[in-house]
């Protein structure tokens, strides 16, 4: 079964990067690979991540997209690019 990895741009809830991460580390629809915190200005910093997923395992995707917004510290989760592995 191929994978698909994930590129995903999140934003934290002010003040909550590391507990964002912590959560993010947990999620059960996919396999976190890379976490990194990214400044946009100001002391801000956002998250990028990639996550690997099954690719012929349906609504894979949706599901991941799914758990990673409503996790409690994030605010917004957008994939920015896919590719297969």
């Amino acid at each position: 079964m191929g994978k698909t990895i994930v590129i995903m741009k999140i934003t934290p809830k002010e003040d909550k990067i590391e507990e964002a991460i912590a959560e993010l580390k947990a999620i059960k629809n996919g396999a976190v690979k890379d976490v990194q915190k990214v400044p946009i200005g100001f002391g801000i910093e956002i998250i990028k991540t990639a996550i690997l997923i099954e690719e012929k395992k349906e609504g894979a995707l949706e599901a991941m997209q799914k758990e990673v917004s409503a996790l409690k510290n994030i605010e917004n989760a957008e994939v920015e690019n896919m590719t297969l592995l």
